[in-house]
C-alpha cells in the first residue's frame, strides 16, 4: 500500500454530485478499488488515520472470525508497507472498529462471549498483538452486533448494542498512563430502539451524537456528559436501513456526513450531509458502482479530502476517495478571486506530456509493425478527460494521417524520416474538446503548447489555421501587449487558451512562440530538465541537480518545469513491446496515495510512468523541506505521463503551502 490518494491512474473519470449544502463546492469521488485482493469479510471494515499513518481493520468471513489489523502505510510514502496481523487466536462475530487518541491508537471488538476487547498500538505502524485486552464492566453485560467509538473530552466513549433486541449502550472509558483502559460503566440509552448497533461521533468535548436505525428510519440524538441525558431523536429524512447508518465527520470541518445501504435488499450506498446544528433533509444515491450489505467507513485525510472504505457485495475490501472540489473547476474553485492578480510564475498547474497519446489509431515510419501501445502510449485518459481530470497544460506534436491532423509520438519530427511512431486522438476532437469546456467553465484557463513540426506533413502555419478556425479568437488569450508570460495576471486568463508555438509566432492568429533554453527572448520560455532513462535514481539526481542550478531564481518569461518521465530503453521500446498485451484494468494506484502490489512484466511508457509517479510528491516535498525548491525556483508546471486527478489533487495542495502564497 505505498502513497494513500485512492485515485486510480488508470481510471480518472470522477463522478460529480451536487450537493446543495456544499454551495458552490461539488462532491468528488473515484470508482472503487480492492484494495486488498487476499482479504475479505462478511461484517463491515474500518479504516483510520494515525499521525499521517493509515490502518484498516476487519474480521475474517465466518460465523467468528480472526480479527485482522493492517498497516497500509504513511501518505507518500513510496515504498510497499503493507503490514497485516491478528489479534492472535481472537475471533468475533461482528465488526472490529479503529478509534485514535492523542497517544494511541486501538483496535476494538466483541468477543465471543459479549465483552468489549481491545489492542494497543506499540509504535506507530503496529499493535501489540500479544497482549489482548478487556474492559471490565460491572455485572458483566453482554454485547452484540457491533461497535463504534470516539473521542469525548480525552475518554474514549463506545457505542454497541445490548444483548437483547431493541436497546443500545453506551460507556466512557478513561485509559492510564499505559493507554489501558480502567474499569467502566455501561449505559442503556433510554427511550431509544435500534435493530442494529448506532454509530457514534464527537461534537464538542462534552457532546456525543449517535446515529442510528429502526423501521421508521435512521435518527440521530445527542448526548450531555454532564447531566448524562440525551436529546429527543430526529430524523434523517428520506432514509431506510435494516443495517447500522454511519455519521462521520469530513473534511476536518463541523459538517457531518451521513451514510447508509438502502432499505432490505437494496445495496447502493446513500448520504446526506448537513453541518452539526442543522437537520439533513435530503439523502443522494452514490454511483451503482458502489455497492455494499454493510456500513461503511470514512477517514478524514486533509480539509479537502476523505477515503470511504467499505465491503463489497462480494466480500471484498473497497476503497474511495472523496474530495470537496470538482477537478474540471479546481481554479476556479481554489484561485479565484484570491489568487486571480497572481501570474503563473506564482503557482503551480498539472501538465500532461505527450499529451495526445492515450490511443493508437495508426502507425508510421520505417518500422512501423514494431509501434504498438506500449512503445507509443503516453497517457490514459484522453484530452477530455484530462481536463475534466483537471490536467491544464498539454504538449502537442501532430502530424498528418488519413488526411487529417492527428496527435503523433514518434522517433523523428517527420513520420517518413522516424523508425517508428503512432498517431494518437484527431486534432479536430482536441480543440473541440478544449471549446466545450471552456464553454462550460468561465474561469479555467489553458496552456497548449506544440513543438516537433514537420513543415511536409503539419506545418506551423496549417496548425494555427485549424486553431483558429475550431477555437475562434473569444477563446484563444490575446497576448499582443505583453512581453512574456510573467506581465499576465491569472484574472486576465480565465476562460482562455495560451497558445504557444516552438520557435514561430503568428501574431494574427493570436499564437506566440515557445522555447526551452537557459535564457530565451519568447514570449514563454520552459526552464526544465529532461533526465532520459529509464530508473528513478537517475531522474531524481538529474531534477535535485536543476532545482540547485536554479537557486537564484529565473527569468521573467521563465515557467519553472518540472519533468518528470521515466523513458524506455532500446530494449524496452523494441523488445519487451513486442510482447505486450493491452490490459484491460490496470491495477496501479495513485492516492495519498495507495497503490497495489503488483509486479508488472512488461515495462511499457504506461508502466515506467505509474512506477516513477509515486515518486514525485515525496520528493517535491523533500526538496522544499530542506531548501533545493525556494520561492525563486518553484516549479510552475508539473509535467507528467498518465495525466490525472492525481496530479492535479497534489498542485492544488502545493498551492496552499507558504512556497506558493
Amino acid at each position: 500500500m505505498e502513497f494513500f490518494r485512492i485515485v486510480s491512474l488508470s481510471a480518472c473519470m470522477l463522478i460529480f454530485l451536487n450537493l446543495g449544502a456544499l454551495r458552490a463546492q461539488n462532491l468528488s469521488l473515484s470508482p472503487p478499488v480492492n484494495f486488498l485482493p487476499a482479504a475479505s469479510t462478511d461484517k463491515a471494515i474500518d479504516i483510520t488515520n494515525f499521525k499521517g499513518r493509515y490502518f484498516v481493520t476487519w474480521k475474517e468471513a465466518g460465523a467468528t472470525g480472526l480479527i485482522h489489523v493492517c498497516y497500509l502505510g504513511k501518505q507518500y510514502a513510496t515504498q510497499f508497507s503493507q503490514h497485516d496481523a491478528t489479534a492472535g487466536t481472537e475471533v468475533s462475530a461482528f465488526a472490529p472498529v479503529l478509534r485514535v487518541t492523542d497517544k494511541h491508537i486501538y483496535a476494538f471488538w466483541l468477543g465471543t462471549d459479549g465483552s468489549l476487547k481491545y489492542l494497543i498500538n506499540n509504535s506507530d505502524t503496529t499493535f501489540n498483538t500479544q497482549t489482548v485486552n478487556t474492559v471490565s464492566f460491572g455485572g458483566m453485560p453482554k454485547l452484540k452486533l457491533g461497535i463504534t467509538a470516539t473521542v469525548v473530552g480525552g475518554k474514549v466513549m463506545i457505542a454497541s448494542h445490548a444483548d437483547n433486541k431493541n436497546d443500545m449502550m453506551v460507556a466512557l472509558l478513561e485509559a492510564d498512563e499505559n493507554g489501558v483502559f480502567k474499569p467502566a460503566v455501561l449505559e442503556t440509552i433510554a427511550d431509544k430502539r435500534s435493530s442494529d448497533y448506532p454509530f457514534i461521533v464527537t461534537l464538542s468535548d462534552n457532546r456525543p451524537r449517535i446515529c442510528y436505525t429502526n423501521d421508521d428510519g435512521i435518527f440521530y440524538a445527542d448526548y450531555n456528559a454532564a447531566d448524562k441525558t440525551w436529546t429527543k431523536r430526529i430524523a434523517v429524512e428520506k432514509s431506510k436501513t435494516k443495517v447500522a447508518p454511519a455519521v462521520y465527520h469530513a473534511f476536518n470541518t463541523t459538517r457531518l456526513f451521513y451514510m447508509w445501504k438502502g432499505y432490505k435488499k437494496d445495496n447502493f450506498i446513500y448520504y446526506a450531509s448537513e453541518h452539526e446544528q442543522n437537520k439533513p433533509v435530503n439523502g443522494y444515491k452514490l454511483p451503482d458502482y458502489f455497492k455494499t450489505p454493510y456500513p461503511v467507513s470514512i477517514c478524514n485525510v486533509d480539509a479537502k479530502k476523505f477515503i470511504m472504505a467499505f465491503v463489497g457485495e462480494d466480500q471484498k475490501l473497497y476503497l474511495s476517495y472523496f474530495t470537496n472540489y470538482n477537478p474540471a473547476s479546481w481554479m476556479e474553485d481554489t484561485l479565484f478571486p484570491a489568487k486571480g492578480n497572481l501570474t503563473l510564475k506564482d503557482i503551480v498547474i498539472p501538465g500532461a506530456h505527450d499529451a495526445g497519446m492515450s490511443a493508437l489509431n495508426g502507425t508510421g515510419g520505417i518500422h512501423s509493425s514494431s509501434i504498438n501501445p506500449c512503445n507509443t502510449l503516453t497517457q490514459k485518459l484522453n484530452i477530455g478527460k484530462q481536463l475534466n481530470a483537471g490536467i491544464r497544460m498539454f504538449d502537442l506534436r501532430v502530424g498528418a494521417f488519413n488526411n487529417a491532423i492527428y496527435t503523433k509520438h514518434s522517433s523523428s519530427d517527420c513520420m517518413a524520416e522516424a523508425m517508428g511512431g503512432g498517431y494518437g486522438e484527431q486534432f479536430k476532437d482536441i480543440l473541440d474538446s478544449v471549446k466545450t469546456f471552456l464553454n462550460r467553465h468561465k474561469k479555467e484557463f489553458i496552456i497548449i503548447t506544440f513543438s516537433h513540426f514537420c513543415p511536409k506533413e503539419a506545418s506551423a502555419d496549417h496548425v494555427a489555421d485549424t486553431i483558429f478556425s475550431v477555437l475562434g479568437k473569444d477563446k484563444i488569450f490575446n497576448n499582443q501587449s505583453k512581453e512574456n508570460i510573467g506581465d499576465i495576471k491569472l484574472n486576465e486568463l480565465a476562460g482562455k487558451v495560451i497558445v504557444t508555438f516552438e520557435g514561430y509566432a503568428n501574431r494574427e492568429k493570436l499564437i506566440d512562440s515557445n522555447s526551452m533554453a537557459d535564457e530565451g527572448k519568447t514570449f514563454l520560455n520552459f526552464r526544465r530538465a529532461y533526465a532520459a532513462t529509464n530508473q528513478i535514481d537517475k531522474l531524481l539526481a538529474r531534477e535535485d541537480l536543476f532545482f540547485t542550478s536554479l537557486k537564484d531564481g529565473t527569468n521573467k518569461n521563465d515557467l519553472v518545469r518540472l519533468d518528470w518521465q521515466l523513458t524506455q530503453s532500446s530494449d524496452e521500446a523494441a523488445l519487451i513491446c513486442n510482447d505486450f498485451e493491452d490490459e484491460k484494468v490496470n491495477p496501479v494506484l495513485n492516492g495519498i496515495m495507495l497503490l497495489t502490489n503488483v509486479v508488472k512484466n512488461n515495462q511499457s511508457i504506461i508502466d515506467l510512468a505509474q512506477f516513477g509517479n509515486k515518486y514525485l510528491p515525496s520528493k517535491i516535498n523533500s526538496w522544499v523541506t530542506s531548501g533545493i525548491i525556494n520561492k525563486n525556483n518553484k516549479p510552475n508546471i508539473l509535467y507528467v505521463d498518465v495525466a490525472g486527478t492525481w496530479i492535479t489533487d497534489y498542485c492544488i495542495e502545493l498551492n496552499g503551502i507558504p512556497l506558493y502564497n
